[in-house]
């Protein structure tokens, strides 16, 4: 233990950070706020961070925010500390927390700092804030910058450090002021950067670069000296077939004659081939950065989540394809496009700085020089291409009312903005002014999206919350729960597997069914394997449960189990069938469906006459139309996910058509077309009934970002126009009072013409 304590501080030594130790908490020391600029592999991640609590034991709490959950789970600076996880050194991600009240360096997403903040505006428990990979450029990160400008106007004390990967960071020093920036110069070891000569254009490399790239991860392993190959993909599928297909190669090489030797007679006999996405298994996720057996290569294939702070050991080499796969929201469809782009040139710059973390290394890019020139030079934040639901219900409960004013280092597109004040409103969370309400304020507890966390708080009114809960917990880790094998044989199974799984109303019953079995199968893992489900998220979800149940029982919220309904018993079928306890009892779904349809209600569509596609159905045309007065979502044609619980009812031998009139969804993603994700039937009564279309035709009447109140001549103007108002009432009572007494007038002189004529006639 002590040899290896001993061997992680040598290592710290050599880093670059070490050489600038003194400087940088010199500089610290001095300022308030710091922009801290050092390239891949120099340390700042998990050096800078402990140089505060050895030098700096005054600033008792030091949070760090990283933009993705993997490089937030690190356990590097806890040994490196001689501590284990969770004491001095812990991390926070959503529903995993491994802190203590010991805990001085806090490791987190970006976005649990952001939900710390709504809480707490000044975060009072730090003294040290530290935004990581800013150039990353997320959508927390982008708030957050925002919200610590305004802290820090609270708290001059909070030390505020924004650190960066790429020299394009006068942008944060101009945003906080012109801060000093400090540059801790050079990477560990050089990188040569190797273009490829032959290389089509991007547009048509498209199509082609998972082949190329496992050509090219190939030829490195046969040909050039010892040293780990890291290859960026875009997506699961791409990476599965990567693997798959450099396994194969392995299997039918012949060492002895395909692979160079060097001078000293040896050379890599062996691979070990990993894949590396967001939703890998955690276990699989940590076999990546073992090191591999002696004489074995290690080859990595990773989307963009290996590309800022994590570091694979022993990486040398590296295989850029230029492309990503990135989520665009369109507000005006309300879909979010999931589309492979051309990377930006500051992501080449931070994939090729993985290669020179351990020694000199090479990055071989799958394109030519004239395609990086043409790259744009950084990626557009996030904050300029996603939904902003979430992050205006975190400022609007802060009480920032003006949230298209709010400071941003780049501002959203205003649409983006009024369209989330506008779902906020509809889900009730904010009022016609724009404040926040006490529903919006229970909203924003949940660590989930808005609409899930209003469905929550629906189903507790409709007595379902115990089955809404366990369903938003498998929804909330946003992962497939069923496998989708490459074998045609597995594939057959896995379908079967589903069919016999799923429930006759859709996906949100679906999962209810699926986390019942694994329960009554003893939580078995086996049992997932059988049946092609993912266990992973069963495993996340039963963990996500819990906590949002404890979030539940601090907001007084009951846990209730819905109705349940008898199925009648045959000698025949006597048997318990999928979703049922041993009485033949399963849980009613209508309540269920029904609260989900209080987060969703905007969210459904109805399906065309005999054709297995559906259509948006726009309730009123303040919700996503287009000029020519026509939803834009319902011009787009939309497909049920192959995965969906019904996507095997469109077979007019299993079911009418008629039984799939009206449904509703979780969200649209559009990728070669637009594909709905959890799905299910509804019925349309239930849409007229809700009390969301009470709010759609309040909506023109509505001033939901607060906008500021007039100008004192505007005020002028509108006192002019209500003094207007108020004689030209007065003048219509007058006018209303004056013809009531000509009536009055004409009915006696009527009167008095009647008894004259009556004395004359007694005459």
């Amino acid at each position: 233990m002590t040899s290896k304590y001993n061997q992680l501080q040598d290592q710290r030594a050599q880093l670059p950070t070490f050489e600038y130790k003194q400087d940088l908490i010199d500089a610290i020391r001095e300022y308030s706020i710091l922009v801290i600029i050092g390239e891949t592999g120099s340390g700042k991640t998990t050096q800078i961070p402990q140089y505060i609590l050895e030098e700096l034991p005054e600033l008792r709490k030091v949070g760090v925010t990283q933009p993705r959950r993997i490089a937030a789970i690190t356990g590097k600076v806890s040994e490196e500390q001689g501590d284990r996880l969770g004491s001095s050194v812990g991390y926070n991600i959503r529903f995993d927390d491994r802190t203590s009240a010991d805990t001085r360096l806090v490791y987190m997403t970006d976005g649990i700092l952001l939900r710390e903040a709504t809480m707490d505006p000044c975060l009072t428990k730090y003294n040290v804030i530290i935004i990581d990979e800013a150039h990353e450029r997320t959508l927390e990160t982008d708030v957050l910058f925002g919200l610590l400008k305004q802290t820090h106007r609270k708290r001059p004390d909070l030390k505020i450090l924004i650190m960066s990967a790429t020299l394009d960071v006068a942008k944060f020093s101009d945003f906080f002021d012109e801060c000093p920036i400090f540059e801790i110069p050079g990477r560990t070891y050089p990188v040569q950067v190797i273009y490829s000569l032959d290389a089509p254009k991007l547009a048509t490399l498209k199509s082609a670069f998972v082949d190329r790239a496992v050509e090219t991860a190939w030829t490195i392993h046969t040909q050039q000296p010892e040293g780990d190959i890291l290859v960026f993909l875009t997506g699961q599928q791409d990476i599965e077939r990567a693997c798959k297909a450099f396994a194969e190669k392995e299997a039918h090489c012949d060492y002895r004659r395909q692979v160079k030797f060097y001078d000293d007679g040896h050379g890599v006999v062996r691979t070990a081939v990993y894949p590396l996405f967001a939703s890998l298994e955690t276990f699989e996720q940590k076999a990546v950065f073992e090191l591999p057996r002696q004489g074995d290569r290690k080859v990595v294939f990773a989307t963009n989540v290996a590309q800022t702070s994590v570091t694979i050991p022993g990486i040398r080499y590296v295989v850029d394809s230029g492309f990503v796969k990135e989520k665009s929201f369109d507000p005006n469809t309300g879909m979010d496009a999931l589309l492979v782009t051309e990377i930006s040139q500051a992501a080449a710059i931070q994939r090729a700085g993985r290669a020179g973390r351990t020694a000199p290394g090479k990055a071989y890019r799958l394109y030519n020089q004239e395609s990086f020139e043409r790259m744009e030079p950084n990626t557009i934040p996030e904050i300029q291409r996603s939904s902003l639901l979430g992050t205006v219900l975190a400022l609007k409960t802060m009480h920032i009312v003006d949230v298209v004013s709010f400071e941003f280092i780049d501002p959203p597109e205003e649409t983006l903005v009024r369209n989330a004040l506008k779902q906020l409103y509809l889900l009730g969370a904010i009022d016609q002014e724009g404040k926040i309400t006490k529903l919006g304020t229970r909203m924003n507890h949940f660590p989930l999206s808005p609409s899930l966390a209003r469905v929550l708080l629906a189903a507790v009114s409709l007595e379902c919350s115990y089955e809404a809960l366990i369903i938003i917990s498998m929804l909330a880790g946003d992962m497939e729960l069923f496998k989708s094998p490459r074998k045609e044989d597995e594939a057959i199974e896995a379908e079967k597997c589903k069919i016999k799984l799923a429930h006759h109303t859709g996906d949100h019953m679906t999962c209810l069914n699926v986390w019942h079995e694994w329960k009554w199968h003893g939580k078995s893992r086996q049992w997932c394997k059988d049946n092609y489900i993912n266990h992973k998220v069963l495993e996340t979800a039963s963990n996500v449960r819990s906590q949002l149940m404890d979030v539940m029982h601090k907001l007084d919220l009951k846990v209730i189990k819905s109705a349940l309904i008898q199925r009648k018993r045959s000698s025949k079928s006597s048997k318990r069938r999928v979703g049922e306890n041993d009485r033949a009892e399963s849980v009613d779904p209508v309540p269920i469906l029904k609260s989900f349809l209080t987060g969703y209600f905007t969210n459904i569509a109805n399906k065309a006459a005999h054709r297995a596609v559906f259509s948006h159905y726009a309730p009123d045309e303040h919700l996503g139309q287009t000029s020519t007065g026509v939803s834009s979502t319902a011009l787009v044609a939309l497909y049920l996910h192959p995965l969906c619980a019904l996507s095997n009812m469109l077979d007019k031998a299993k079911v009418q058509y008629s039984e799939l009139d009206w449904v509703m969804y979780t969200n649209i993603t559009y990728t070669n077309k637009a594909v709905m994700k959890g799905v299910s039937k509804i019925l349309w009564d239930w849409v007229k009934q809700g009390e969301g279309q009470a709010r759609i035709k309040e909506l023109p009447h509505t001033r939901l970002n607060g906008e500021a109140q007039p100008t004192v001549e505007s005020e002028d103007l509108s006192a002019t126009h209500r003094q207007q108002a108020i004689e030209q009432q007065l003048q219509k009572e007058a006018a209303a009072s004056e013809e009531i007494e000509s009536k009055k007038r004409r009915a006696q002189e009527i009167d008095m013409i009647r008894q004259r004529a009556l004395a004359r006639r007694k005459k």
